[in-house]
């Protein structure tokens, strides 16, 4: 914030890191208000493409499994209190 810059080269970046921990005595003062934005996208191969999609299949599968047996095991205690609740005809 105070060099007034709007962004870095990785090189500096690590040159500020290396300096920071070289020092002893560094005042690292209040916390920043900040975003930070990276300039550069990842590219997946198709195979890590393919791996990434495999997970997501899986984590909603587990889920909607998760949710498909907690309502099944709540509703026979609804049930349970409606049959108590209903007056038998014999």
């Amino acid at each position: 914030q105070q060099s007034g810059c709007n962004g870095f080269t990785d090189a500096e970046i690590y040159s500020l890191a290396v300096h920071y921990y070289d020092e002893d005595d560094i005042d690292v003062g209040r916390p920043l208000d900040c975003r930070v934005v990276v300039n550069h996208t990842i590219v997946l191969t198709e195979e890590e493409q393919r791996e990434a999609h495999e997970q997501a299949l899986r984590k909603a599968t587990e889920e909607a499994y998760a949710k498909i047996t907690h309502k099944s095991k709540s509703q026979p205690a609804s049930n349970a209190a409606n049959a108590a609740n209903q007056q038998s005809l014999f």
